[in-house]
């Protein structure tokens, strides 16, 4: 979700109208470009005014592998992690963090032990901001992109101890669900590239990619991407030969679309359609029982296999959609290896027979291959309040899945907790070594004895 004072989910905030949401938003951005206006209701812009910050009772518990990485008081939630691809065990974790206080905005952890022990790592813009994403280039320079009713960038070059932020002023009147991707593919074109997938919701949720040689400044916005419809959520991926793909969700046609760009995003191709949801999208926000509040925008992800692998060039999409002959959601797949004009058959990932919702897909795909999808799960809850962590791999590009597996080591109920509940997304990374797949998994966890909506994190290996 990014951020936004009223990333509301129907802008109609329980109590709050939209003339006191833009005031509040206005307020709480000091630094907001002047003359912003509040978002329309299709965005993705954080709750305000939503329950007060709590605390559940009991300890803290030690959970395994399961890592408290934000252990503080306040709401975390849209959670992202980024591996260093020269050392794996420095990490970057991100959330948006305290929304309802006015305090912090972007939550950003470091680690410097493979995720074992984290540390603030004091980013504190003083804006009201979020929807955050990270990645790195192959130098080891990590990237942050953010927004704060504007669009943002910062970047920590390797050895630097201190960020260098960006205030992306070509990027639209309200730029919504932004996210960074580097081009890491050896051998392409456009290798060091910095991309940022994002919709300006303030002229009619036009798809656009920010791009740069270098992610340190030259930003170019491209032309408008999305042939048809408005669109939420364009997330960016890199191909094997730099080939630079978007991909959206198409709420009001029920569709998610992508379109490439081979000359490091500045021209973009024909739109084609990835799947035709069974869900009723058009009303942007579908409510679920674990995620009845702020409830849920079904967007798309996606991944590409890396240069050097079996399937080099293919592109990959996850998405969340209703069963077809039952209510609940599951977690869908689906791969194109011509450059996203035609597409597989839908595969089906969480393999439950209860009929549990499956949101907040997330994808990564180690160098060797592997892919991962993680996701937020009810399988363990009869009611489909409770929500655990799984994960799935498969190692022949998508045909075949593993068996999937449960990551939390204790089911989180948020259905009555902060407004923004898991927000919009979660969020994992492939380590780097090209030998062995492993994986680190992020999310927003409310199990009991912790402070409330946390950011916690696993490592994870098929």
């Amino acid at each position: 979700m990014r951020g936004k004072p009223s990333r509301t989910r129907r802008f109609a905030l329980s109590l709050l109208s939209f003339a006191t949401i833009g005031a509040m938003a206005a307020t709480a951005s000091s630094s907001a470009a002047a003359g912003s206006v509040a978002p329309n209701r299709f965005s993705t812009f954080p709750r305000l005014g939503g329950s007060a910050t709590f605390t559940f009772p009991g300890s803290p518990q030690a959970a395994g592998a399961n890592i408290n990485i934000s252990n503080k008081t306040g709401a975390q939630s849209e959670t992202t992690v980024a591996v260093d691809p020269t050392d794996k065990r420095h990490i970057y974790a991100s959330s948006n963090d305290n929304l309802e206080t006015f305090q912090m905005w972007n939550g950003l952890y470091q680690s410097t032990d493979g995720g074992q022990t984290w540390v603030n790592d004091n980013f504190n813009d003083p804006s009201f901001c979020y929807d955050t994403w990270m990645d790195f280039n192959l130098s080891g320079d990590a990237f942050f992109s953010y927004e704060c009713s504007d669009e943002r960038i910062a970047y920590k070059k390797a050895g630097q101890t201190a960020w260098t932020k960006l205030k992306l002023t070509n990027a639209g009147s309200f730029p919504d669900r932004d996210m960074v991707r580097v081009d890491r593919q050896v051998g392409s074109p456009h290798l060091g590239s910095v991309y940022i997938g994002y919709d300006d919701n303030g002229a009619n949720n036009t798809a656009y990619v920010l791009h740069s040689n270098d992610g340190f400044g030259s930003w170019t916005r491209s032309a408008k991407i999305n042939d048809g419809n408005p669109t939420i959520g364009v997330n960016v991926a890199v191909g094997a030969d730099g080939t630079v793909y978007a991909t959206w969700e198409d709420y009001s046609g029920k569709h998610i679309y992508t379109d490439k760009s081979t000359d490091g995003g500045q021209t973009w191709s024909t739109d084609h359609v990835v799947t035709t949801y069974r869900l009723a999208t058009g009303s942007f926000f579908i409510c679920i029982p674990p995620q009845n509040i702020r409830c849920v925008v079904p967007m798309p992800f996606t991944d590409a296999a890396p240069a050097g692998t079996a399937h080099a060039g293919r592109l990959y999409a996850v998405y969340p959609d209703k069963d077809p002959s039952t209510a609940d959601w599951n977690t869908y797949f689906r791969y194109s290896d011509n450059g996203g004009t035609t597409w597989s058959s839908e595969i089906k990932i969480n393999d439950d027979t209860v009929h549990a919702y499956q949101f907040f897909p997330s994808i990564s795909v180690a160098p060797n291959g592997t892919i991962a999808v993680t996701f937020y799960d009810t399988r363990n809850d009869a009611l489909n309040k409770k929500v655990d962590q799984y994960v799935s791999y498969s190692t022949d590009g998508g045909a075949t899945w593993s068996a999937n597996q449960r990551i939390t080591t204790v089911s989180s109920d948020d259905t009555n907790g902060n407004g923004n509940q898991y927000g919009d997304y979660e969020g994992s990374d492939a380590l780097p070594g090209a030998r062995r797949a492993r994986f680190y998994a992020v999310w927003t966890d409310a199990r009991p004895g912790s402070k409330g909506e946390e950011l916690y994190g696993a490592r994870i290996k098929p």
